[in-house]
């Protein structure tokens, strides 16, 4: 008998033949009960039923090790007295495809990695806290290795699978205390951004934006347009920190040709500016096109059917002129730049010259010109800052402690703070002298509280104790409502994790809900917001979370870090995804920075927030419609 090659159909057919039975044989015949009720259910209902501290997740190693880990053994324990196996289901992004449905994958939908059961789990465990421990389950084979890849959690009794879950990734990105700002001639504020290419620290006084037109395949503006921006700087008065311009395009015409369009508009702003201060150094710019405020603006408009088609579908309806035509009153408002300018008083000792300012100082001090003393004090700090002058210059700012001489030194010790000059603890001890002297002052009090927080932020509780009597003082000493509200917000954000630990969990309930209800009454900045979103979200109020960042959501001014952070939050509830407002969201981030946005699909262990989102059809149009270009299978 002639043996003969395999026909490539034939050969096709068996080799389909061997992948399926090696996956059945990788599946280890699993069964998924978890809809059977009974045992499977109650091991299920455990399992959901921990208190939201209680977290657990799946990480693959460098070294291929899959590795399960828990932030409670007692809580492990009571779910493997019912259960008895663990395992992990790994998804390759190889499996996602812009020509092919994502939508009924069955469970396990991966490759399963041989199941670990309870008489094995000393063996493979290690703990790393107290509260903090991991389980190796097992090993990747090497034809795995270098893909993306997500490990998917499961729950064995026997060979029925119990509980089974994905991990979707929230922004790691430590929560803050609320900015708080510390008194000087007037309240002096930091700037921090997650950005790391802007995240330099600087100190303003006052922010300013303005919104200036463009015209229609134009890079120039009118000069009318942009006077208020010069009026609001007032040049003898103010300094410019850092300016934020994001210059936008109408959404017709093509991509290619509106990113020239809208980079030209940046570098005119800039010009404009530099005329103003050629000396700024901290500029962020992003260029977009502006799809936001156009659906926004249809959707009451005989254009709202617009609304629901894909943007390269809208761009191919608005190459007919006539359509363009009516559209243009709409079109015509998005054709603009929106500049942020962040400012700090300027001195008025700039001119001084480094051999003389020690001298003018001592003058203007023992002349009792406060004013002009403050001034020029400032403006050594900085110098000293900027290395523009030596630290030893600092001996020289000699100011006796009077009544008259107060907010001199008060103004000292918080540029020292500021420009790192001193830590917490030094300028802490000379705000406690300065309050026994002078215990009805309230700036002096509000800068002793701020710096308590700051030092309790940075992990030492020293001087907590009497932190909650003086901030009580405050309102009785004159001092804005908003701003004592801001530190009771921060004193009970800095109090829980102490409730954590130990294991207080209603009066860390209570804190969360003091600040929740405090905040509500408060005007609150992007930044604010972001701060108060990512604590709301570390201890599992994501629905609180969500509801402080929504009202921004569908602005083209908004903060990059908090759309992108209440993107992230609605990945966790599937049955949104289709809301307007998460709808809004995708659009704005995809729109404002793509990069970030095509990163939430990466594996959660690499940074994203799930490759599995892409098993939502909503999610994936989105991404292949963005990402695929850039990213592609």
């Amino acid at each position: 008998m002639n043996l003969k090659s395999p026909q490539p159909l034939l050969l096709a057919l068996i080799l389909l033949f061997f992948c399926l039975n090696n996956f059945a044989q990788n599946s280890y015949n699993l069964n998924d009960a978890r809809k059977e009720g009974g045992f499977f259910r109650q091991v299920n209902q455990l399992i959901e039923s921990r208190p939201k501290e209680v977290l657990f997740g799946i990480d693959i190693s460098p070294e291929g090790d899959v590795i399960f880990s828990m932030s409670n053994k007692e809580w492990f324990d009571k779910i493997f007295a019912l259960a008895d196996g663990i395992t992990a289901d790994i998804i390759s992004k190889d499996n996602y495809d812009c020509n092919k449905s994502s939508a009924g994958r069955q469970i396990p939908k991966g490759y399963v990695i041989q199941p670990l059961y309870r008489q094995n789990f000393n063996a493979n465990l290690t703990v790393i806290a107290k509260d903090y421990f991991t389980l190796k389950i097992g090993k990747l084979p090497a034809s795995m290795k270098g893909k993306e890849l997500e490990a998917n959690l499961v729950i064995l009794s026997g060979k029925n699978i119990c509980y089974y879950t994905n991990f979707v990734n929230i922004d790691r990105s430590v929560w803050d205390i609320l900015p708080m700002g510390l008194y000087t001639d007037t309240l002096l504020q930091s700037y921090t951004s997650t950005d790391t290419s802007t995240s330099a620290i600087f100190n303003y006084t006052r922010k300013v934006q303005v919104i200036v037109p463009f015209v229609k395949g134009k890079t120039t503006y009118n000069k009318a347009d942009i006077q208020p921006l010069y009026d609001s700087l007032t040049l003898k008065n103010y300094v410019i920190r850092k300016i934020d311009i994001r210059a936008y395009a109408s959404v017709e015409g093509t991509e290619a040709t509106n990113k020239v369009l809208m980079t030209n508009r940046a570098a005119a702003m800039v010009k404009a500016l530099q005329q103003i201060d050629n000396s700024v150094e901290r500029m962020k710019i992003n260029a977009a096109e502006n799809w936001i405020e156009f659906l926004q603006d249809i959707q009451n408009s005989p254009f709202a059917d617009l609304s629901h088609l894909a943007k390269n579908e809208v761009k191919a309806k608005l190459m007919d002129k006539q359509l363009a035509a009516k559209l243009e009153p709409i079109l015509s408002k998005e054709r603009k730049a929106i500049v942020t300018i962040y400012m700090d008083t300027k001195t008025g000792s700039e001119t001084v010259s480094n051999q003389n300012i020690a001298q003018e100082f001592k003058t203007a001090v023992a002349g009792k010109n406060i004013q002009k003393a403050r001034s020029i004090q400032k403006e050594i700090l900085e110098r000293i800052a900027d290395k523009r002058l030596p630290e030893s210059y600092l001996s020289e700012l000699e100011v006796p402690m009077e009544a008259s001489n107060l907010m001199l030194i008060n103004d000292r010790e918080v540029y020292k703070y500021l420009f790192k000059l001193t830590a917490e603890y030094e300028a802490l001890e000379v705000f406690k002298e300065l309050k026994q002297k002078y215990p009805g002052d309230g700036r002096i009090n509000y800068n002793l509280c701020a710096l308590t927080i700051l030092q309790w932020r940075a992990g030492d509780t020293a001087n907590v104790s009497g932190l909650l009597k003086n901030i009580n003082q405050l309102p009785g000493q004159q001092m804005d409502d908003g701003l004592v509200k801001r530190l009771l917000i921060n004193y009970n954000i800095l109090v829980c994790p102490g409730l954590m630990a130990n294991f207080k969990y209603d009066e860390k309930d209570k804190a969360i809900l003091f600040i929740k209800n405090a905040y509500s009454q408060m005007s609150l900045t992007d930044e604010d917001i972001y701060s108060l979103a990512k604590y709301f979200a570390y201890y599992s109020h994501h629905e609180w979370a969500e509801e402080i960042i929504s009202s921004r959501i569908d602005k083209i001014d908004v903060s990059e870090d908090i759309l992108f952070y209440y993107v992230n939050l609605g990945f966790y509830h599937p049955a949104k995804y289709s809301s307007e407002n998460f709808s809004k969201a995708l659009l704005n981030a995809s729109t404002l920075n793509k990069e970030r946005f095509c990163n939430f699909f990466t594996p959660n262990d690499k940074g994203g927030a799930s490759l599995q989102l892409l098993d939502h059809e909503i999610l994936k149009k989105v991404w292949c419609e963005v990402c695929s270009i850039t990213k592609q299978m």
